[in-house]
This record gives C-alpha cells, sequence and structure tokens, in this order.
C-alpha cells in the first residue's frame, strides 16, 4: 500500500507540473488539455478556427468538413519526461465530414523505490483517447460538429475508462473565421476509489487571413478556459506563408506559470506538409518540441 501512494504521489506531482493550472487539483487527465498538432503549438494554440486538418477531431469537429481529405500524425515531447502523439485521418464528402483519430500521453520508465537505492521496478502510465467526428454545413457559411472519444487511463496496476464528446460550431465569411467549442463532456471509471473529472473546457476565437502578393498571412487569438478551477488564458498566433512552401509561425499565451512564447516552422510540398514547434519553459523546465506530418488528398 505505502508503495502505490508514493507512486501516485511522485505521479500526479509531475503531471500537475505539466498540466499548470488549469484545474489541475480538480480535474485529471491532463492530456486533453495540451496542444497535439505543431502547426497549433507554434501559433499558441489558437487553432479551434482554422483546424482544417485531421486534427479538428480534437481542437474543433465543427471544421472536419473543411479544407481537403487529409492523415495527420504528431509527437511531442515535453516537461517531465511527458510524450503525447497523435495519428488520424479525415475524408469530406461535400457538405459532411468524417474523422477519426487516437491521442495517446504519458511518462514511460518510472522507477518505483521505498528506500534510496537501485529501483524496485520500472512501469509506464499511458492515458489514451479514441476519436470519432462527424460535422456538417447547416448552412452556406456555418458548420457544426459534434465528436465522441472513449477514455483509457492506467497508472501501475490500475486503470479506468470512461467516455466523453465534445460539441463545435464554425462561421465563416470571406476571410474571417469564428468558432466555439465545449470540449470533454462525460466521465470516467472510477481508479483505486477514487473518481477523475474530466477537464471540461470551452475555447472560443477567431482568424484572418490577409493574402498579399506571394505570400499570406493568418493572424488567430482565442479564449481557453478549464471550467473547474482553470483560469482564462488567452491564446494567439501569427503564421507567415510564403508561396505556399514556407512557413513561420509565433505564439503567445497568457496565465500560465511556465509557458507563454512559442515559435515554429513548416514546409509544404504538394500535399504533404511537415511541421515543427518549440516551447521554451521557464523556471528550469526545459523545452518542449513537437513534430507533425501530413497529407492532404
Amino acid at each position: 500500500m505505502k508503495k502505490r501512494i508514493l507512486i501516485y504521489l511522485l505521479f500526479f506531482y509531475s503531471i500537475n507540473l505539466f498540466a499548470q493550472n488549469d484545474g489541475a487539483g480538480n480535474t485529471g487527465l491532463s492530456f486533453l488539455k495540451t496542444g497535439i498538432n505543431a502547426r497549433a503549438i507554434a501559433m499558441g494554440d489558437a487553432y479551434s478556427s482554422i483546424s482544417e486538418d485531421a486534427t479538428s477531431i480534437i481542437y474543433n469537429p465543427a471544421l472536419i468538413n473543411s479544407g481537403k481529405s487529409n492523415v495527420s500524425l504528431s509527437h511531442n515531447i515535453a516537461l517531465v519526461d511527458f510524450t503525447s502523439s497523435f495519428i488520424g485521418t479525415k475524408f469530406v464528402f461535400n457538405k459532411l465530414g468524417v474523422g477519426i483519430g487516437i491521442m495517446r500521453a504519458g511518462v514511460n520508465d518510472i522507477e518505483v523505490r521505498l528506500t534510496p537505492g537501485a529501483p524496485l521496478e520500472k512501469f509506464n502510465s499511458q492515458d489514451i483517447s479514441i476519436n470519432l467526428g462527424f460535422s456538417y454545413n447547416v448552412y452556406e457559411n456555418i458548420s457544426v460538429g459534434v465528436a465522441t472519444k472513449f477514455l483509457y487511463e492506467k497508472i501501475y496496476i490500475d486503470e479506468a475508462s470512461g467516455f466523453g464528446f465534445d460539441i463545435g460550431t464554425n462561421y465563416k465569411k470571406d476571410k474571417f473565421s469564428f468558432s466555439f467549442v465545449l470540449a470533454n463532456i462525460g466521465s470516467i471509471d472510477e481508479m483505486k476509489n477514487a473518481r477523475t473529472k474530466l477537464p471540461t473546457l470551452v475555447r472560443f476565437g477567431s482568424s484572418y487571413q490577409y493574402p498579399y502578393k506571394d505570400f499570406n498571412f493568418i493572424a488567430a487569438v482565442e479564449g481557453f478556459k478549464v471550467l473547474e478551477g482553470g483560469k482564462f488564458h488567452i491564446h494567439s498566433g501569427i503564421e507567415a506563408g510564403y508561396k505556399d512552401i514556407l512557413f513561420i509561425r509565433v505564439g503567445y499565451q497568457t496565465n500560465y506559470e511556465n509557458k507563454n512564447f512559442s515559435a515554429g516552422l513548416g514546409f509544404k510540398y504538394k500535399g504533404i506538409t511537415i511541421d515543427y514547434a518549440f516551447i521554451p519553459y521557464s523556471h528550469t523546465f526545459g523545452s518542449g518540441n513537437t513534430f507533425s506530418i501530413g497529407y492532404n488528398f
């Protein structure tokens, strides 16, 4: 019993550092609050009004039917040995969009000790979300979407599962796009006699595109809040694209304890996209690096 308590204390301490002040003492499954796509993270995660790739199933299901059909893969290496990965695809059928995605996050090789010295054993923690989403154009400029998710959590030998869903809407007019998303509504089973609350959150924002000769600029901003005890954050970002080949991105976020600035690069050749994002953390937490690759078809 003592060994299990020690494991949980160390694990939840490290994850709460990563989750920062977004309801870390009130909700669990912190990976449902973090960015998963290099382009999005580089732009301060202000992505709910411009997510036209497969990650729209995470950021805003209303945009699943926007743009082209797509497959996306991402891998994020963050602080305290926390990593997350995503693989997903979406298909666009005129007004209807269908998407599926799997997200996995966790910490590997956590050492178990009862006394100083060599570890007794090692184990991995993991959180998994399997998502299925749909969107539909209900009017010329308005789309709505819903995504369901199966959730699984395992820490040491204990595990729990549950279900959640997201709802979103988007309005496009000329070069403007406006979004509203309510995410992580649902529940998960008890783990070792304790039930974890999902980090239900709201994000709403807008973006504007400005083409100029060989360049295309996108500016995006959104509000973000975890409803159970989280602070209100403003996510903002800018992307400058040259001939739809090379992209430079910067982002800024407010009210986080150990991060605010982000940046990244992107390359596109025909239907293939390769993106990178960098986040410098403060307070000696190191840095975060995210790599993504996608294909439009």
